[in-house]
């Protein structure tokens, strides 16, 4: 699909010297045979203080030669075959001659100077070289390379600083000559140019390298330039004496293939068979000698191919081409042919062989011709010829044939050269077509230059340049070399003759590859168009391939047109605002090589050579002759006319039904005086006449440029802003912009310039016309523009970077392509990865050039990129449809529908509420159809959505797909992303969002009802007649699909729809067919056994044998099960459906309502039945609400309920339904009170049972009591609840008062003892109080020590903390690193934890009463207690597992864990668990509320009891703990204060930022010890 485009002409004409040597100046036959780039870069490092940059000067010398003096850079170097190389400075002007016969002759003079000296006497000295008087020879190559080491007598001295030049820097440019006599002439460049600017002589700066005496036949650098291959003829004898061979009456001789270094020193040399050689003496421009020879080298250097034509081939002579190694010259192949035979490439011309790189396989092509050009068939100027291509092993492997394109049948065509350039996509042939003119005596030859490219194993001609005159008026030119760049694969330099005035030329072409040539228009215009049409160049075919309507694979086509001459351009008419569509219009511009132009339209009538039924290809409307061209009055004072130039980027700027505008870039005209490398606009009217079919041209503005045109484009939204109408784009070489007008008005375009030189451009002229869906910020940002800075520009260089003005958007990429209607920007990627990217036309306006190029920073608004196959390229994009065309490497050609293009689409289709093409697509592409409810629920739901799809989706099928498809998810929120475009215009409808839990039911449940009442009315809402059942399926569905899904009521439709088409003759409504298809249909959406519980929960059993039947059950096990329940009676039946369905409620109802159904009163085995079912299953509620009115029933069930309470460890709950039930079960009740501890319910339990309780069984109560776990008051509360056990069953008075000591209640002990009459356990409470309170002492000293020591470690590391969260910026946590120099841990703080933990052992407040005498109480109830262990759960899971029992056996050993080590136990000094164990301590040393109940009740009783100075002791223990505290926290308190205020005058200072506190600071502060009762405080402060 891709056509080559001219992106650039330049032309030079080879200035004539004033004076040559002994010459009148350039002869008929003399040709440019290279034109050489200076490529050292010495002239682009010119000196400053090098002034002297004045104009060349020739001047005569004594001798009649030329006295050259410049001091200008040369910018390239021309040899013509004359043997003279021309020095041309940038604006071709000439610098200075060699005249390589003058270096020669110098060096023969010199040669003779040398011998006389040696050999005075001997005066028959010969020369080797022809006297400067005799003719000058042939020289036919000429090269550059660049050598290793500069001449030493040009280092340093007057040379040094010459031009920029810097001649020690080890590597010069030399220009070796070869001449057909044996000439190897050396030209130095730096040498010359140093030469030049002192005014020396100029042939001093060459060298003849050597001479051979035989002549040299071809030669030729290696591409690497360290090789140098030349062919020359051997000098001696053969075996028989002949130093020549005669063959066919002409002479043969041996050729020489020898190889050379970089110091013309020789590497390896082989003698080759010997072959018929010709006389150059002759040799005409633009033909080649019949027995040429002619060698190519391989583009790597590894080897080379010699074309010779052998002289001993039997009886006649043939060509052969032979490739030899490159260091040995050992021969590698020979030309045969590919089918085995052996046989040789027969037919082959004597044009010098090219060898192709890698991107074509490393062919050697040939040209060949179809039969033997003899004498007889010479005269045939029609023989087909073809480029045959040989593989590195000789054999032939296809060909390219060469398309015949004279215009005449009288014409001949002679091949002169072929070459691939750099990338092998391109194969030059250039040939000379002689015209034999009736008019004129002589023969007018001329120039031609055909370039092919090869796709998909087909050769396309894709252009041909002419150098025929223009139908004689400008003279024609013949082509002597081609020769394609080194950088640029696109650039191709033509040297060209004209044999009419003498004048040698040549010309520079520069081509770009357009990866397609697609014309987009609305497809509603002619039934037989195509919006999307691709049209191929094949030489003079044009191929059509209509996109839309089927993709054929190239260089297959569906139509194809043919013209008189080979296309070189295509032009499209583009749509335009406010366009009418006229039939007949001209539709394409085509540029044909002859220079004609061709007006193509279409006709209407569908073509019958069109392979696409449906298109009609556009047709020839007529031909416009540019040379007839007419031309304004104010157009002429230019001096320009488009006679003899090559109009480039034609573009259709406007259009009507009877005129056209066009405008074109050409070069500007050259003569030998006038070089102007800048180009110029021609705006030409084109009319028509479609009713006549005839049509004119107008030249109306001739606009001259500052410098070359790169680009000339249509803005991309001519048909949607009217400024698009009569301008154009145009890019100049430099980047800048420009905007053309209508009447040749250029100015400056605001969306320029690009960054680079961009060959492939798509400008955008009114970019607000796309942003009106944009954000509100992006919005914002456009309505501060002026309309012109709307342009946007976007560009593709050759280098593969994507700009959009001077914006990267991409570093690699391919082709893209501007979609207005899909409002992306798409782009193929090139690299490891290649993919299609799609930018939204609203992110370039706002597209921010920080933050990189489209690789890093993917503006994709949620869309992720297409993969594609590495080296496809974009082809098209359909306008109207989300289709993406791209062709592969191969040539082939794919179709897919990326995400970014397709999603937008379907969401624009559910948008305008076109149900049937977007869920056609969804189902096609596999898109979650999720999104038609997704994307605008409430529409779908509440405004007409659902009743406009069931209406226009016909299938059933696909309304059964979209139904199974739903999903509880919203899909736009992660999966399928609305763009902002989208998004922005359906924000009102979506203002409330659907909750995605209900989504399914709720869908569902409004199809369902559509589809209902649909069949009722027996149409749909818009229309669409519908028969009753025809929505069954998916009324069914919507039944299946919801959750939970409702299988019953989908059965019950089933049964109900098979009673409207059952016939008189079935016996059952469910073996009608509607009735099997929706089971069998059902079944499928749902699992089979599920269908067939749902039946049989029905309890109807024929229903569940028609759904079984469409199962995979087995008849033997449902058919016996169903026909058992219809035997049993319904209730039982029932019962035990419920159980198989596990519906156990229904099954207990069923259960009972099977007994009161017998006549006889129900006896107790069937209430045994009904207890175990409910027990079994936990069914005790229903059981009490069946069997309230049977009062024994109802007991039975309470005390079942009660006991299972109590089996699930809910004793409490257990107790009340014992007590609650008629009459109480006591055995019960006292279990459970037992079991939830409630001693008093159990007494009053035995007592209401009249069960006598022993002091024992007493003692063990209060025990058990005791024994609870729990904090201090609760184990108070516990010790006071056993005393009063103790005292009121046990009569034990002594125990209780223990008990009492235990609880530390000391007045309610001295209360006890007094009121039984024991005053020795008054005393007894005395020594306890006194006991508790020493320890209590030592507890308050313990507890103040460890806050004075944590207090000061807390101080240290809360300071660590802060300077964590501050380098962290702000966060806390453990991940933060801490420096180890921050802190170090003391031993103070290591035994505080110490203490800390050894403080948190004795915090128990039941391990401190235990005091001289006074008996443990923990002690009496351990002696005293019955042992309960047993085991909880399963006995074998407590045996020790090992080999030799199972348990150990079967299950795996799991690896024992390693211990951590000290070091990893400790904790991290300054960390926060640190922190929280210091904040922890501190907390423990403060005593809490009941510490400080039970400290005061005994200080009050010490100083009742007469122990004035223990509670002293005691009351100042704790009030210095208490001070402590407080000075510790005021203390901190004041530092804070401190530091914050320290911190605020650097903060103002430096500027530092906030103070930081820790999030547990606010809490330390306050930790406090509550003071002791102020009745406390008041008696000490009157005692002391």
């Amino acid at each position: 699909m891709r056509n080559l485009a001219l992106q650039g002409e330049v032309r030079h004409i080879l200035p004539a010297p004033q004076a040559t040597h002994g010459g009148d100046g350039v002869t008929s036959s003399s040709k440019i045979i290279a034109v050489i780039p200076n490529t050292n870069d010495y002239h682009l490092h010119v000196s400053p203080n090098n002034n002297a940059f004045d104009n060349n000067s020739f001047d005569a010398n004594d001798d009649g030669g030329l006295k050259q003096s410049s001091r200008r850079p040369p910018a390239s170097f021309v040899v013509t075959s004359e043997g003279m190389v021309h020095a041309l400075d940038g604006n071709d002007q000439m610098l200075w001659i060699v005249d390589l016969e003058k270096v020669v002759a110098d060096s023969n003079d010199d040669d003779d100077d040398e011998d006389e000296n040696n050999n005075e006497d001997d005066t028959d000295a010969t020369m080797t070289v022809d006297e400067p008087n005799q003719s000058r020879s042939r020289w036919f190559y000429a090269a550059s390379f660049l050598q290793e080491s500069s001449p030493d007598h040009m280092t340093g001295g007057d040379y040094d600083g010459i031009m920029g030049m810097d001649l020690a820097s080890g590597r010069g440019l030399h220009i070796t000559c070869l001449s057909h006599a044996g000439y190897v002439v050396s030209v130095s460049i730096d040498e010359t140019n140093a030469l030049s600017s002192k005014g020396g002589n100029i042939e001093e700066g060459s060298e003849c390298i050597g001479i051979f005496e035989n002549g040299l036949e071809c030669g030729g650098w290696s591409p690497d330039g360290e090789v140098l291959a030349l062919v020359t003829f051997a000098s001696d004898a053969d075996e028989a004496g002949n130093a020549s061979i005669t063959f066919n009456g002409i002479e043969a001789k041996v050729p020489i293939l020898m190889t050379m270094n970089t110091q013309y020193e020789i590497l390896s040399e082989v003698r080759m068979d010997p072959c018929l050689f010709s006389r150059h003496s002759n040799d005409s421009v633009g033909h080649l000698p019949p027995n040429n020879i002619s060698l190519c080298w391989r583009p790597d250097s590894s080897s080379l191919a010699v074309s010779t034509i052998d002289a001993n081939f039997g009886s006649t002579s043939l060509r052969r081409i032979r490739t030899y190694h490159r260091t040995t010259l050992q021969i590698l192949s020979l030309s045969k042919e590919e089918d085995g035979s052996g046989r040789d490439v027969p037919n082959l011309l004597p044009v010098a062989p090219t060898w192709a790189p890698a991107g074509c396989s490393h062919y050697v092509g040939a040209v060949q011709s179809s039969r033997s050009l003899t004498m007889k068939s010479a005269g045939n100027r029609h023989v087909p010829i073809q480029v045959a291509f040989m593989e590195p092993n000789g054999l032939r492997h296809r060909e390219c044939k060469i398309h015949n394109t004279l215009p005449a049948k009288t014409d001949k065509e002679d091949i002169l050269c072929i070459s691939f350039n750099l990338e092998g996509d391109l194969l030059a042939v250039a040939s000379t077509v002689t015209r034999n003119d009736p008019a004129s005596s002589s023969d007018q030859p001329y120039g031609k230059l055909q370039l092919y490219h090869r796709s998909n194993f087909h050769w396309y001609l894709k252009y041909e340049l002419r150098f025929d005159g223009h139908h004689s008026t400008t003279p024609s030119s013949v082509i002597s070399r081609i020769q394609f760049s080194d950088n640029d694969p696109y650039h191709i330099t033509i040297a060209l003759a004209r044999e009419q005035d003498n004048v040698l030329e040549w010309r520079e072409f520069t081509f770009r590859w357009e990866s397609s040539t697609v014309q987009y228009r609305h497809s509603h215009q002619s039934p037989t168009s195509s919006s999307v049409l691709a049209v191929v160049i094949d030489g003079k075919t044009l191929n059509f391939t209509p996109l839309d309507k089927s993709i054929i694979p190239p260089p297959m086509y569906a139509a194809s047109l043919a013209l008189p001459a080979p296309v070189v351009g295509i032009t499209s008419k583009p749509c335009f605002y406010n366009d009418v569509f006229v039939d007949g219009q001209i539709d394409f511009v085509i540029a044909l090589s002859d220079g004609t132009i061709a007006l193509l339209h279409r006709s209407g009538s569908e073509d019958k050579a069109s392979l696409t039924p449906g298109f009609c290809p556009p047709s020839c409307f007529g031909l416009i002759d540019p040379f007839k061209i007419s031309s304004l009055h104010e157009t002429t004072d230019s001096g320009l006319t488009p006679i003899g130039t090559t109009l480039r980027d034609i573009t259709i700027i406007d259009a009507n039904e009877k005129f056209m505008t066009l405008i074109a870039s050409c070069c500007s005209p050259v003569t030998d005086a006038n070089h102007q490398f800048l180009d110029y606009l021609i705006e030409m009217s084109v009319s028509f006449a479609p009713q006549d079919n005839t049509s004119g041209i107008l030249m109306t503005s001739v606009v001259p440029l500052d410098c070359r045109a790169l680009r000339v484009v249509n803005w991309s939204d001519t048909a949607y802003s009217a400024g698009a109408r009569g301008s154009a784009l145009i890019e100049l070489m430099d980047g800048s912009l420009l905007q053309y007008s209508r009447g040749g008005l250029v100015e400056p375009c605001s969306a320029g310039p690009l960054l680079e030189a961009c060959p492939w451009i798509a400008g955008i002229y009114d970019t607000r016309h796309f942003m009106g869906h944009s954000t509100a910020s992006d919005v914002d940002s456009l309505l501060e523009l002026d309309e012109s800075s709307t342009h946007t520009v976007i560009g593709l260089s050759a280098r593969g970077r994507l700009y959009s003005g001077e914006r990267l958007l991409s570093s690699a990429s391919s082709s893209f392509v501007i979609s207005l209607q899909h409002m992306f920007l798409t782009h193929a990627t090139i690299g490891s990865q290649p993919q299609l990217r799609f930018l939204p036309l609203s992110s370039l306006c706002v597209f921010d050039p920080l933050m990189g190029s489209d690789d890093q920073n993917v503006a994709l608004d949620g869309y992720e990129p297409r993969s594609i196959e590495r080296g496809a390229r974009l082809v098209a994009m359909f306008p109207t449809k989300p289709i993406v065309i791209v062709q592969m490497p191969r040539g082939n050609l794919e179709s897919i529908s990326p995400r970014a293009c397709l999603l937008p689409y379907i969401m624009t289709r559910i948008q305008n509420g076109d149900f049937h093409t977007a869920l056609d697509i969804m189902r096609r592409q596999r898109v979650d159809m999720n999104l038609i409810v997704d994307f605008d629920p409430i529409g779908f739901l509440e405004r007409g959505g659902a009743e406009r799809f069931v209406d226009q989706i016909e299938k059933i099928d696909n309304i059964n797909l979209f139904l199974s498809s739903l999903v509880d998810v919203d899909t736009t929120l992660w999966k399928y992303p609305v763009p902002s475009w989208i998004r922005a215009e359906k924000s009102t409808s979506t203002a409330s969002n659907l909750r995605t839990e209900g989504k399914i039911n709720a869908v569902c449940r409004k199809m369902r009802q559509v589809m209902l009442d649909a069949e009722k009315e027996g149409r749909t809402s818009c229309g669409r007649s519908v028969k009753e059942g025809h929505f069954l399926l998916p009324i069914i569905s919507t039944f299946a699909k919801e959750n939970p899904p409702k299988l019953e009521e989908a059965l019950l439709l089933i049964v109900s729809s098979g009673s409207l088409s059952t016939t008189r003759k079935q016996k059952s409504v469910l073996l009608s067919e509607p009735v099997q298809s929706s089971i069998q249909y059902l079944a499928f959406l749902a699992d089979y056994e599920l269908i067939f519980n749902t039946a049989i929960g029905m309890y109807d059993f024929d229903l569940a044998k028609a759904v079984a039947r469409h199962s995979q059950m087995d008849p033997k096990v449902y058919l016996p099960l169903l026909k058992r329940w219809r035997e049993m009676p319904e209730a039982s039946a029932r019962f035990e459906v419920d159980v198989k369905l596990k519906r156990y409620e229904s099954a207990l109802r069923h259960l009972v309502a099977s007994g009161a159904a017998d006549n006889s009163s129900p006896d107790e085995s069937f209430f045994t039945k009904c207890h175990a079912f409910i027990e079994e299953h936990n069914l005790h509620k229903l059981g009490l609400e069946l069997f309230r009115n049977d009062i024994d029933s109802h007991r039975s069930v309470m005390i079942s309920l009660g006991e299972r309470l109590l089996k699930e460890r809910k004793p409490t709950e257990a107790l009340t339904i014992f007590l609650a039930s008629n009459p109480k079960y006591l055995d019960g009740g006292k279990r459970a009170s037992r079991a939830c501890e409630d001693w008093r319910t159990y007494f009053a339990c035995c007592a209401e049972d009249g069960e006598a309780i022993g002091s024992d069984h007493a003692t063990m109560i209060a025990e058990s009591i005791s024994s609870k776990v729990g904090n201090l008051q609760e184990q108070r509360d516990n010790f006071a609840c056993a005393a009063t056990v103790l005292l009121d069953y046990a009569e034990d008075v002594s125990y209780a008062v223990d008990m009492l000591i235990s609880a530390h209640m000391w007045t309610e002990g001295r209360r006890v003892s007094y009121l039984h009459k024991r005053v020795d356990l008054v005393q007894k409470v005395v020594d306890a109080s006194v006991s508790y309170a020493r320890t209590c002492v030592q507890d308050l000293m313990e507890r103040a020590r460890s806050f004075e020591t944590n207090n000061k470690r807390y101080d240290e590391v809360i300071l660590i903390r802060r300077e964590a969260i501050r380098d962290a910026g702000g966060q806390e946590g453990d991940d933060i690193q801490l420096d180890d120099s921050a802190s170090m841990f003391s031993l103070q703080s290591a035994s505080s934890n110490t203490s800390l933990r050894s403080s948190y052992s004795r915090t128990s407040m039941g391990s401190v009463g235990t005091v001289g005498s006074v008996t443990s109480v923990s002690t009496v109830i351990s002696v005293g207690a019955t042992s309960t262990f047993s085991f909880t759960g399963d006995v074998d899971g407590m045996k020790h597992k090992s080999k030799f029992n199972k348990i150990g056996r079967d299950k795996k050993k799991k690896k024992p864990q390693k211990k951590l080590g000290a070091a990893a136990r400790r904790t991290k000094p300054g960390s926060e668990e640190e922190l929280k164990e210091v904040i922890a301590a501190l907390e423990h040393t403060c005593p809490d509320g009941h510490y400080v109940d039970v400290i005061s009740e005994t200080i009050t009783f010490l100083l009742q009891s007469g122990k004035q100075s223990m509670s002293k002791l005691l009351f100042d223990t704790y009030n210095e703990l208490e001070l402590a505290v407080s000075q510790a926290r005021a203390a901190r308190l004041e530092k804070n204060i401190k530091l914050e205020e320290e911190h605020k005058q650097k903060m103002r200072k430096e500027g530092h930022s906030d103070f930081i506190r820790h999030s547990c600071e606010n809490h330390v502060n306050d930790i406090i010890c509550r003071p002791l009762p102020e009745s406390i405080q008041v008696i000490f402060s009157i005692l002391s």
